[in-house]
């Protein structure tokens, strides 16, 4: 009887390390995919940066156009 119960105990124990090291496995995907989108993020802003640049320069110029022609 006793042998039966270490049995099923070292049967839980088995599957729940099978649980655990699929987790681990799942959580470690999540990592690479947060990693990835902080990658992402971090092109978009620069690209954002960039746009806002350019759009601030297109602005001056069309205010000294406006000043040239007395808009």
């Amino acid at each position: 009887m006793s042998e039966n119960i270490n049995n099923l105990v070292l049967e839980q124990c088995s599957l729940i390390r099978e649980d655990l090291s699929s987790i681990r496995s799942d959580l470690q995907d999540v990592r690479s995919e947060i990693g990835d989108v902080r990658s992402d993020l971090l092109g978009q802003q620069t690209m954002l940066f960039g746009l806002a640049t350019v759009i601030g320069q297109i602005d001056k110029r069309v205010e000294h156009l406006e000043q040239k022609i007395g808009a």
